[in-house]
């Protein structure tokens, strides 16, 4: 057996696990969405904070799911509902507000780094993490 590179060990792990490479903000990693240490994966309905699994309603993971497709930009109530509710419902804004205050108790606990920023007057974005 010979020597091999302990980074060269991990990407070939994470290739063959199909995990995300630690910081690949916003970008999807094989079927991975990263942002930071938070986790998505899509197809799966899985998210994660720090390697710890976070437990989402749909409405919530759908939202979570757009902010992390675009980390840092800002999207509006409407851009949300439009992303996260089916087309034949009708949903006010501040409903937005009620999901994503759930959305942040969540990542509190599980990916304490993790921020949803709220812009006034415009919407809401997922902050990438400084470093």
């Amino acid at each position: 057996m010979r020597p091999i590179a302990p980074a060269k060990l991990l990407d070939c792990l994470r290739t063959k696990l199909a995990l995300p490479k630690p910081g690949s903000n916003g970008i999807e990693n094989g079927s991975w969405l990263c942002c930071g240490s938070l986790e998505m994966k899509p197809d799966a309905h899985r998210v994660r904070g720090n390697g710890h699994d976070i437990h989402l309603g749909p409405i919530e993971f759908n939202l979570l799911r757009h902010l992390l497709e675009a980390p840092g930009k800002v999207f509006s109530r409407d851009e949300l509902i439009d992303a996260a509710w089916p087309d034949n419902i009708h949903i006010g804004a501040r409903t937005v507000d009620v999901h994503i205050s759930r959305i942040r108790k969540a990542l509190k606990t599980a990916s304490p780094g993790s921020v949803i920023r709220t812009v006034r007057s415009a919407g809401y974005s997922l902050e990438e993490p400084d470093g």
